[in-house]
């Protein structure tokens, strides 16, 4: 009789300790969130207004850039910028002049959760340039010589670059946004005739260089379809 109560309390004491463990582990199950789907968002075009200052600071290049990106889940931009860069630079011993256009496409991704409406992240770039440049009134000095004065026809080249760079963007009115951005670019290929280095290359900065710094200033206003 007390073996058979013994045999009852053990199997209910069993049931329950199965029933606790199949608990815990139903309760450490933690369900996957779902994905939140791509969702066009809105439209957004800039212009660099960095660019004027080059009236100031660099007389002889005349140039301008505007960018448009597509607002996905104000995560990702698919980012377009194009622009036009000219120079026209006067020396002693040369006059050197440059023309042409670049155009970059890439992606940005915002790291902000909390002000979904601004911008603080990063981007990457594929750039590519298309320019031509010349040179005239080339003057040679040497010691045994009189002077030389010569002339370098006009070259076209093709110019590649990658980009990197980190930024941010405010809403200062609706729709209207102020960012800044701090870029890292480098060489990939094409525009390195060492003979004739371009003094800018559209986009990209020094054609002498392998890497440039740069940093944009740009406005922006946004077209939106949904700002929830």
């Amino acid at each position: 009789m007390r073996m058979g109560i013994f045999k009852y309390i053990f199997s209910i004491i069993i049931f329950f300790s199965f029933i606790h463990a199949y608990g815990q582990e139903d309760s450490l199950y933690v369900q996957p969130e779902e994905k939140e789907p791509l969702k066009f968002l809105g439209l957004k075009f800039g212009v660099n207004v960095g660019r004027f200052a080059d009236f100031q600071f660099k007389p002889e290049r005349f140039s301008y850039e505007g960018s448009f990106d597509f607002n996905l889940n104000n995560k990702y931009f698919g980012i377009i910028e194009a622009g036009y860069s000219e120079i026209d630079l006067e020396k002693d011993t040369y006059n050197y002049s440059l023309e042409g256009t670049f155009f970059k496409l890439g992606m940005d991704y915002n790291m902000l959760k909390k002000y979904p409406s601004d911008f603080l992240g990063i981007g990457l770039r594929l750039g590519r340039a298309n320019f031509s440049h010349s040179a005239e009134n080339v003057s040679i000095e040497d010691d045994h010589w009189p002077l030389f004065t010569t002339s370098i026809d006009s070259r076209t080249y093709n110019t590649y670059w990658f980009e990197v760079s980190f930024g941010v963007k405010g809403e200062l009115l609706k729709n209207v946004y102020l960012g800044w951005s701090a870029i890292v670019k480098v060489h990939i290929s094409g525009g390195k005739d060492e003979s004739f280095l371009p003094y800018d290359i559209p986009g990209f900065g020094k054609g002498g260089n392998t890497v440039n710094l740069g940093v944009n200033y740009y406005i922006y206003y946004q077209i939106p379809f949904d700002r929830k």
